[in-house]
Order: structure tokens, then C-alpha cells, then sequence
């Protein structure tokens, strides 16, 4: 983004240089001012030249013609010019294309006949020349003064050079000319002086002070910690001087009047935004800086009526607003054709608060451009007197005798220590510490020794970037040179690794990837109203939300608290591409609000989903639920993960099927996940197979409760499995995963395998019933077990399961 234009010719007015267009792009680049490219004003009037108009003649048969003879150098006879311009006179000075001649807008002139009337040439307008947009009423008039013959290019001095400068926000001292002036003084020029204007005036003394006529009042000091006024008066409103336009058009500026066009100057040449208000139009000349009202509004100078909040500055009369302080100036104080007193005002505002303010407002002006990036505080007056110079220069301005300077907080420059060999650790080179405080000289800093290898450097005020440092270091490498410092590997002890937290969460990515799932990556930003859709915010955790202060739209409004909104959008995405199945996981980072001013709580969070598993014959449903559940048993068995239990959650998540969710607690009491299908209505409302199952479990209590196990092995079991099958008929309420860890239970070591192969539900199995069938393993570490032993225990199962749950047990 281009954000600074510079003349070449005006920087020229600052420091003595004579570097080529190119060697000054190269400089201003290496100096870390970007530029993004340079352009030359005089494209296409090399050729023009100043010519006179000897004497005017009317054409025989045109009234609205005349012919011009021109004369275009001393030694040459006048040529005719055929010409419709209404201003044309005997007497005149003019730029002039000869034949032959391609003006800027592309027309190459040519000898022509008009109405019979030979026409060798043209006399040129300011759209012509490419100086001006609008079509001009007529030709362009020179001084009296202006030399016969000579290059118009060179007389006007456009033989300039634009460099269109991209900067970034730690350059905001060189978004004006003496800034950038001085930045090639320190780095490139250090024996040339830095030629800054010298300002000296007349003030009318017979209109006494200007606290006869000015008060100021600062009611918010830390968004305005300074505030200067001056009032000049009898000032005419007219054109600016046409130096003064020229250097403006060069920086983008266009021309307005002279009052608006010295402020623009002075922003320009110090970096320093002005506003100046008609000072009649001001409430008994008082000037109140204060926080706008809420609901307040105030109409700015673009037409436009802005409705404030009490976060931001406005200066006021006692009566109104005036002005948005910092960003742009009220349409009902502008300096107009009327005005007669102007009122200049120089401040410095509160760079936060500026910035706050443009955005909500949507404005960006040049002032608020600076005001929210630093100015610099200490040349507040100074801009203000060179102002009341330049407009004191017209004719009968007169400024009034002193300055009104409220400055309720002081700057107190920053004072940082730094050290040498910090400096070389840094930058990976070898500097003496005479080289580091040259070095920082040169830049402006004021450096005093504090010890042998230690210094205290003072940040100069212009220079609102510096803050630590390590800002100094970069400094030091600017002038040292970029180009000069060597690459060098990075110096480590140890290789690079992988956190025991990270191996472990690499592993189960591999499990689960393993287990036939797809690793997704969802955006962590998400929409409030996607929790509101899926009716995630019942759950408590998930309504801990932490709101992105500016987010880039209402879709990346809140830090996400689960996983689950992601997951779902990507399945939903796939559904409606008719994906026909999926399975897919995430492993990431989930916020939530811990309230007051702390820190959000920041979770690992495991996650992922399923659709598309088809049921086999024997099963009665939910498919995807079962597989899900399969794959998270795998992955417990592989991270040895023992004593957890899926446990039906009756009260809790409503975004899931009342009937085939679970909680996933740890040793009966510790909750560390879920899993369940989508409810049936919200998944038909995010365009979901029926049956989506998704699940989601805290990693990081996963790699807590087993990073301290490590992996045993043993010898092979020598000895014989003996296995039993047993079905049993329950109550449809009851769960099988009850049944299950009983069976478990009464098992004990001797069950070392225990597998449910089959739910039913049918014909051979009364209504309100379904059938469970297991199959159980026995084996023994130290022994061949017999069948009595194995019926035993056997026995002891299906008693326990007939007294406890009313079971029958089918086949018997």
C-alpha cells in the first residue's frame, strides 16, 4: 500500500543531495522506506517550450477563431497559430508544442489547415499539459517574467521525481519530508546538514494576545496530553502560491485554498497534522478537548453525520462539537470564501484512542493516518509557528501575538539500558562498544556510558517505535548495514524434539488413523450462532465463550469451546457433495472464558465423526455408534488406558439422540468425554444422515492418566482357552454395558476375554426384550483349567445376572 509520496525536488530543500532517481530508490529501500515505485513528473513536456504571443489577428472566416503569431525564439521569424481559446492576448508568455511535438495526453501536434488558415503548432492548456483533470476554459498564461524560448519543463521546474513510499508503522517519523530527511542524513550523509525552515514572523502587536481572544480547556489529558492554538487574522481565502500547489500534487495532495493547503503543507514537511478552524464560527473563542456524549453527533467536513460514543475525542465550544479530534474537522467550523479569522490547532492524541475511534467510524484521513501510528509531541508549536509564517506571507494576514500551549502530561523521554555483547549476540558480529554508541549517535539517540560494556540510551521523541532493546539492536543493524551482517547457522545444544505431550498425541493420530479415520483441521474462530443452532449452549462449558473484539465478520466472532461445530460442518459439507460415508477426526485447541480479566482456559481436545457404515445382517441398528465406540476401544487398549466406562447420559447434551449417547468416565467418576449420534432433527437440519455418530474426549487427561505407564511384556500363555457363549434375555431398558462389566466382575482374572457378537431384537424374543449375546474366554497363567472350574465360574455368572437383572438365559 502506497502510503507517502516524496518529491525529489522537495526533499532537495532539506539536505544537500545529488544522488541519481535510481541510487535514491536503492537508498531509501536499504533505509528500510520501501519504494514502490518512481515516477517522472515531466513525462512528455521535454519538448515544450515558452513562447510570445506577438500579435493577434482575426480569421477571415471563423468568428469564434483568431490567428496567433508566436514567436518562439528571438532569432525566429512569428509563426501563425490558429486558436478558439477566449483568453488569448497580445503581450502573453505561453507554453508552446511546436510541430512534431507528443503531448502527455498522447495528441502529437501537426502543421493543419483551420477554415483555410494555416495553424503551425499549439498553444497549450493545463489539461493539456497534464496539469490539471478538468478541461480548462482556456490557455495556460506564464509570467511576464518567463524567458523566450526556454524549456517550460525546467521553468516551472517539473523536471521532478515522485518515489511512491510503502511504509510500514515503525517508520511513521518519515511519513514527512524533514523525517525522511533526516533518516538519509543518518544513515547515507552524515556530513551534510539537515536543513530544517527557519521560522521567524511578525506578530501584530496591536491586537494584543491570544488569550484575549482563545481559551482551551483539556478535560481528558491522557487522550490529548497536548493542545496547541494560534489565531491568525484578516486572512484573504485564495489560491495557494503555485510553489506551494506543485509540491502538494507531487505528494497526492489536491490543491484547496491557501489556508487548507499550508496545513496539508506543514502535515507534509513535519509529519505534523494541523486543523484550522474558522474562528468566528467558535463560541466565545473556547475550546473545550473532552470525551464525546453518548449519542452524540456531529456532521464532518465530507457531509457525512457521525453518531459518537463516549470513547472518543472530539474538541467542542461550550455549545457543540467542532471537530472528531485526531481524525477529521466539523463541517460547522470549516474555513470557507467568508472567513476572515482562522484558528490553527496543533496537537498530539492518544494513538489508541485515534485508531479506535477511525475504525468505528470508518474514516481514514491523513491526520488520523499519523495521529494513531505517533507524531512527535515536542514539535506540536513549532508545526503551529511555521503555519502563521507561511500564511502571515499573504497579503495582509496578521497573527496574533503568542501561542496557546496547554501540556498537562509532559514527555518524559525513555531511557533504555543496553549492552555490548547483547548487541553482538544479536546481530551475530563483532562491534566495539565506541562502534554501538556511533552508531546511535547518528540516529538521534543521546548516549551516555553507564559501564565499560554498558550504556543508557535516550529515545529521542520523534521516535515513538523505539520501546526496548532490542529496537535499538535493529538500529544499530540499520546503520551497520543489512547487507554487511553473515549468515550463520543457528547455534543449538540439542537436537530438536517432539514433547512427550506432542509423541503422545502423534500416537493416537497414527491409532486412529489407523482405525480408518481421516484427520481434519477446522477454523478455530467460529459463529455464535452455530452453537445456537445445534443447542450447544445448554451445555455450560461450551457457553464459555471468548469474543474476538474485532472480528472479520459475525462468522469468526468467538474462539471455538469444543470441537463439535467444525466437525459437524465438515461432515454436513461432505454429506451435501453426496458423500455416501466418513469417518474423519481433529485433534486442537479449544478456549473458554474463565471470566474477569484472566487468562482464556486453553484445552487439547480430541474429536471426530462418522456416517455410511452399513449394518450387517445380524445387527438391529446404530452401526455407526458401534463402530465409533469399537475404534475409541482400540485406541484405549493401545494407549493402555484401563478402568474407563461408556455410561448412558440421560440428562446431559440434547444435540445428541436421547437413546444412544454415553458419557466416557474414568474409574466410575472422572467425565473425560462423550459419545452419540446427532440428534434426529438436527441432523435433518444440517442436511446429516440419520445416524451421524460423533464423539470428543480431553487429550490432555488422556495423556495424564496414562504418560506415566510404560509398556510390560510377557511370556506367551502356554495354556488352553476354554470357551462358553451365553445369551441372555433382558429388559430393553437395561444396558448392555452394565451387563457386560458385570459379567467382568464375577469373571475376575480367570475371564481373560470377554466379546459381545449380537443384540437382538425379533420374533423368538418377547415384546419390551432384547437378546445379548457374549462370547467368554477363560484361561488361567500357571495352568491347564478343567471344565469344572470353568462351569463354576461360569455358573456364578449366570446366577448373578438372573438374580440381579431378572435375565433368561437363552437355550436352557
Amino acid at each position: 500500500m502506497i502510503n507517502l509520496q516524496i518529491s525529489y525536488n522537495w526533499l532537495k530543500k532539506y539536505i544537500d543531495i545529488n544522488y541519481t532517481p535510481a541510487d535514491l530508490s536503492e537508498k531509501l529501500t536499504m533505509a528500510g522506506l520501501e519504494v514502490e515505485g518512481v515516477e517522472y513528473l515531466g513525462e512528455g513536456l521535454e519538448d515544450i517550450k515558452i513562447a510570445k504571443i506577438e500579435e493577434i489577428k482575426a480569421h477571415p472566416d471563423a468568428d469564434k477563431l483568431v490567428i496567433c503569431m508566436v514567436k518562439i525564439a528571438a532569432d525566429k521569424e512569428p509563426i501563425p497559430v490558429v486558436t478558439g481559446a477566449p483568453n488569448v492576448e497580445a503581450g502573453q508568455m505561453v507554453p508552446f508544442a511546436e510541430v512534431g511535438t507528443t503531448l502527455p495526453n498522447g495528441m502529437k501536434i501537426e502543421e493543419i489547415e483551420l477554415r483555410g488558415q494555416l495553424s503551425q503548432g499549439m498553444i497549450c492548456s493545463k489539461d493539456e499539459l497534464g496539469l490539471q483533470e478538468e478541461r480548462a476554459a482556456g490557455i495556460m498564461v506564464l509570467e511576464e517574467s518567463a524567458p523566450l524560448g526556454a524549456s517550460f519543463l525546467k521553468y516551472k521546474r517539473l523536471d521532478d521525481y515522485v518515489f511512491k513510499l510503502d511504509l510500514t508503522p515503525n517508520y511513521a517519523r518519515c511519513l514527512g519530508m524533514i523525517g525522511v530527511a533526516r533518516e538519509l542524513k543518518s544513515l547515507y550523509a552524515q556530513e551534510k546538514t539537515l536543513n530544517t525552515p527557519p521560522i521567524s514572523f511578525e506578530e501584530a502587536e496591536e491586537l494584543g494576545t491570544i488569550n484575549d481572544y482563545v481559551e482551551v480547556e483539556i478535560e481528558d489529558p491522557d487522550l490529548c496530553p497536548r493542545y496547541t492554538a494560534r489565531l491568525v487574522k484578516n486572512v484573504e481565502i485564495k489560491e495557494s502560491p503555485e510553489w506551494i500547489q506543485r509540491r502538494l500534487k507531487a505528494a497526492g495532495i489536491r490543491p484547496i485554498n491557501n489556508v487548507v493547503d499550508i496545513s496539508n503543507f506543514v502535515l507534509m514537511e513535519y509529519n505534523q497534522p494541523l486543523h484550522t478552524f474558522d474562528y468566528n464560527k467558535i463560541k466565545d473563542g473556547k475550546i473545550v478537548v473532552r470525551r464525546a456524549e453518548a449519542e452524540e453527533k456531529i456532521m464532518t467536513l465530507d457531509d457525512e453525520e457521525r453518531a459518537l460514543d463516549d470513547e472518543m475525542l472530539v474538541i467542542s465550544d461550550p455549545e457543540k462539537a467542532v471537530a472528531v479530534g485526531g481524525v477529521m474537522g466539523g463541517a460547522n467550523t470549516e474555513v470557507t470564501e467568508e472567513t476572515t479569522d482562522v484558528l490553527i490547532e496543533s496537537a498530539y492524541f492518544n494513538p489508541v484512542s485515534i485508531r479506535k475511534t477511525a475504525k468505528k467510524l470508518g474514516m481514514h484521513s491523513d491526520s488520523s493516518h499519523r495521529f494513531e501510528r505517533g507524531v512527535d509531541i515536542e514539535k506540536a508549536v513549532e508545526a503551529n509557528n511555521r503555519a502563521c509564517q507561511m500564511l502571515a506571507k499573504c497579503d495582509g494576514a496578521k497573527v496574533v501575538p503568542g501561542v496557546i500551549d496547554q501540556y498537562p502530561l509532559k514527555y518524559e523521554p525513555a531511557v533504555i539500558e543496553l549492552e555490548t555483547t547483547r548487541v553482538n549476540e544479536l546481530l551475530g558480529i563483532e562491534l566495539k562498544a565506541a562502534d554501538v554508541r556511533k552508531s546511535l549517535e547518528r540516529l538521534g539517540f543521546e548516549v551516555k556510558a553507564a559501564a565499560a560494556d554498558k550504556f543508557e540510551v535516550t529515545v529521542p521523541s520523534y521516535r515513538t517505535d523505539v520501546e526496548q532493546a532490542a529496537d535499538l539492536v535493529e538500529e544499530i543493524a540499520r546503520v551497520y548495514g543489512y547487507n554487511k551482517i553473515p549468515s550463520t547457522r543457528p547455534i543449538s545444544k540439542q537436537r530438536g524434539k517432539r514433547t512427550p505431550q506432542q509423541k503422545f498425541e502423534k500416537r493416537v493420530e497414527e491409532l486412529l488413523q489407523a482405525g480408518g479415520l481421516d484427520e481434519v483441521i477446522t477454523y478455530s474462530l467460529q459463529a455464535k450462532k452455530s452453537y445456537d443452532d445445534l443447542n450447544l449452549c445448554q451445555f455450560e462449558d461450551y457457553a464459555k465463550f471468548v469474543s474476538i473484539k474485532n472480528p472479520l465478520s459475525e462468522a469468526f466472532a468467538v474462539l471455538r469451546t469444543t470441537l463439535v461445530p467444525g466437525l459437524i460442518d465438515v461432515l454436513s459439507s461432505n454429506a451435501r457433495r453426496q458423500g455416501s460415508e466418513m469417518a474423519i477426526f481433529e485433534t486442537g485447541t479449544v478456549f473458554r472464558n474463565k471470566g474477569g480479566n484472566n487468562r482464556p482456559e486453553e484445552l487439547n481436545m480430541l474429536g471426530g465423526g462418522i456416517f455410511g457404515v452399513e449394518n450387517d445382517i445380524w445387527q438391529q441398528g446404530a452401526p455407526n455408534f458401534f463402530a465409533l465406540k469399537g475404534v475409541l476401544e482400540m485406541l484405549f487398549e493401545r494407549i493402555q488406558l484401563d478402568n474407563y466406562q461408556f455410561i448412558p447420559d440421560n440428562d446431559n447434551r440434547d444435540f445428541l439422540h436421547p437413546g444412544r449417547r454415553a458419557e466416557i468416565k474414568y474409574n466410575q467418576t472422572q467425565t473425560f468425554g462423550f459419545i452419540g449420534e446427532i440428534h434426529p432433527e438436527l441432523a435433518e437440519q444440517n442436511n446429516l444422515p440419520q445416524g451421524t455418530t460423533i464423539f470428543e474426549l480431553d487429550l490432555d487427561f488422556l495423556f495424564k492418566v496414562t504418560a506415566a505407564k510404560e509398556y510390560s511384556y510377557q511370556k506367551l500363555v502356554k495354556y488352553p482357552v476354554l470357551a462358553r457363549d451365553l445369551a441372555v434375555v433382558l429388559k430393553e431398558e437395561i444396558a448392555v454395558g452394565e451387563i457386560h462389566q458385570a459379567i467382568q466382575n464375577i469373571g475376575g482374572a480367570m475371564l481373560k476375554n470377554l466379546e459381545l457378537f449380537d443384540i437382538y431384537q425379533g420374533d423368538q424374543i418377547k415384546e419390551g426384550h432384547k437378546s445379548a449375546a457374549f462370547e467368554l474366554k477363560f484361561q488361567a497363567d500357571d495352568r491347564t483349567l478343567t471344565d469344572q472350574e470353568v462351569n463354576r465360574r461360569f455358573n456364578q455368572i449366570v446366577k448373578h445376572l438372573k438374580e440381579e437383572y431378572s435375565a433368561e438365559i437363552r437355550g436352557n
